[in-house]
């Protein structure tokens, strides 16, 4: 049962409403950049064994069923699945108190200094389904030898063990005996890639039970200090991408979404980062459908040592991490696992948890590569813990006082960072990205000067050149895809309108200057 809708609201204890469910309440309208506890509720009929899957909430959340409650999320963006008894078969109550004030506590996942607005309010799908006697709880579709057509799948069972029956889009039936692990093959298999997004769907039935998903053949290797997608080398060119939209704040609508993917493809981009916490499944979706590459990665914005260190902060990145990859395992299109944006990592004190999230991961999945971008540059003691070195640098905007754009100020900074890793024996064999470049240009100021689209678009060419001419590098990423509303902390006095104006589009998704130009380049 698909529950999005209007809902019942009351914001502080206050009148009751109707909210749209998904929605930010805090994105517009009455309660436009309030901050307090939002109560939402409704009534559902059902009864017995059920599942209540919430795919994104903010900031942090508790859920109540008839009054009693029955879990919490206190990380936001990340999707939430319980199961629980609902009673007898009937109406019920289901409420959801979501709570958008900041934590500045080393253990909060969200803190004021982050970069981007943390709204309030149910971002994404919630859903709810009456379970069966057996259902599946977890089922995992990895290539194992993507071109000779092999495949692991992994199914896990709540309630007692029966035979599971696969039907595969190709035409084949495959019977296994329950839960556990299994290999089957596709023959003659079409492999997924950005050219040619090919997707196979699966459908996997357990007495009344059924569930469906999709997959694709693709491998990613990371080797002789390049990328490798399915056996041939992978250059980057995207962005990084924040779910985000005026009015609607991170409940973003999904025609919108699909524009966003669309407009991304077409400028001839293989690659979005999703900054800076997991995506939506409508988005990977997309992304599969359309062919471009994900990186996903769990929340996290400049995370200082008092968090990196604290055991209850790390425990819950860890927890993010797990239900990130379990709802998204099953998507070609993720080729990166990502956590710790910025984080303090330039301290020897930071790499158990560095260490700690990379183990996390691979206990779930090592299909994919591991990463996390950095802003320490050289000063970093945790790259060679993961498997890409990923640096977040702004040069041209953030050092300097100049006026006008010096191309030999990018250069010198890409110079420096490629030497670094190069040079150093535990990173030299390591492929190496620019995770964020950029510089912020308002819309119609055309003087040439910092702040104008030229020269947004002057240091965003110049930078693909200099990447693509240098072998060191396997890609880069834009800072970003469209402006992204910032929350009232310090940096608002470097963010004109309350807006990071990086966009390579605005907010509106109206393209600047640099749009225009990088796509005459890359077509």
């Amino acid at each position: 049962m698909l529950l999005n809708g209007l809902w019942n609201f009351s914001f502080e204890n206050g009148k009751t409403i109707k909210m749209p469910v998904p929605g930010c309440f805090d994105a517009a309208g009455e309660f436009f950049s309030q901050r307090g506890k939002a109560a939402y509720w409704r009534e559902v009929v059902c009864g017995g064994y059920v599942e209540l899957h919430l795919e994104g909430i903010g900031l942090r959340a508790e859920i109540f069923w008839d009054g009693k409650k029955i879990g919490e999320e206190l990380t936001a963006y990340t999707p939430l699945t319980l199961r629980f008894d609902a009673g007898e078969k009937g109406n019920h109550e289901l409420k959801i108190i979501c709570d958008n004030t900041i934590e500045e506590t080393p253990e909060s996942e969200f803190r004021r200094f982050y970069d981007f607005y943390g709204f309030g309010g149910i971002y994404r799908d919630v859903t709810l389904r009456e379970l069966p006697e057996t259902s599946f709880s977890y089922v995992k579709v990895i290539p194992v030898d993507p071109f000779a057509g092999k495949v692991q799948l992994h199914i896990e069972l709540d309630g007692p063990e029966k035979s599971v029956s696969m039907q595969i889009s190709n035409g084949q039936t495959i019977e296994f005996p329950g839960s556990g692990d299994f290999e089957f093959v596709i023959p003659e298999p079409e492999l997924w890639s950005p050219e040619e997004p090919n997707l196979y769907s699966v459908t996997i039935s357990c007495g009344d039970e059924v569930y469906k998903t999709r997959f694709g053949l693709r491998s990613i290797e990371s080797k002789n200090r390049k990328l490798y997608l399915n056996g041939k080398e992978l250059f980057i060119v995207g962005v990084n991408r924040h779910d985000v939209y005026p009015l609607t704040g991170a409940a973003i609508p999904y025609e919108q979404l699909k524009t966003d993917l669309q407009m991304i493809k077409a400028e001839g981009m293989n690659f979005i980062r999703g900054s800076h916490y997991p995506q939506s499944e409508l988005m990977l979706d997309l992304a599969d459908e359309l062919g471009l590459l994900v990186w996903d990665e769990t929340l996290g914005w400049e995370n200082p040592l008092d968090s990196l260190n604290n055991e209850e902060f790390i425990r819950r990145q860890k927890s993010g991490l797990k239900r990130m990859i379990r709802n998204s395992i099953n998507h070609p299109s993720i080729v990166f696992w990502g956590f710790l944006n910025e984080a303090i990592t330039d301290d020897e004190s930071a790499r158990r948890c560095v260490r700690e999230l990379t183990e996390t991961i691979k206990e779930e999945d090592t299909s994919r590569l591991i990463t996390f971008a950095t802003m320490m540059s050289d000063r970093d003691k945790c790259l060679d813990i993961v498997d890409i070195a990923a640096f977040n640098t702004y040069p041209g905007w953030y050092n300097g006082t100049f006026t006008f754009f010096d191309p030999n100020i990018v250069e010198a900074e890409l110079d420096r960072i490629a030497e670094f890793v190069r040079n150093t024996p535990e990173l030299a064999e390591m492929p190496m990205i620019i995770s964020e470049i950029g510089a912020a240009a308002l819309p119609g100021d055309h003087s040439g000067r910092r702040w104008s689209e030229e020269y947004q678009s002057q240091l965003i060419l110049t930078t693909l050149e200099l990447i693509r001419k240098d072998s060191r590098y396997s890609g880069v990423l834009f800072w970003q895809f469209c402006n992204s509303q910032v929350d009232d902390n310090g940096r608002i006095m470097m963010r004109p309108r309350g807006y990071n104006n990086k966009g390579l589009v605005d907010e509106y998704r109206k393209p600047k200057l640099a749009w225009n130009d990088l796509k005459k380049v890359l077509k």
